[in-house]
């Protein structure tokens, strides 16, 4: 099945290219933290928001799920 991952900010290095956005295929059933440890970005990843709504890690991804990444942001 199919979802779009959109990494934000200097996330995108994990998506080929650099691109801030893919359509990935994923196993029905497959989790954000299956995700995001086969793109290696587990440990980078602060939020992950599905659809709009902030979401943990275990949840299971669903066909067409826009799936938003966000990094620590730093201020000083």
């Amino acid at each position: 099945m199919r979802v779009t991952v959109h990494m934000h900010g200097n996330l995108r290095r994990f998506l080929p290219g650099g691109a801030d956005r893919t359509v990935l295929e994923v196993e029905p059933g497959a989790t954000i933290e299956a995700l995001l440890a086969g793109l290696g970005a587990e440990r980078d990843i602060w939020l992950v928001a599905v659809n709009g709504a902030a979401v943990d890690r275990d949840r299971i991804l669903r066909a067409d799920d826009l799936v938003d990444c966000f990094e620590p942001v730093a201020a000083g």
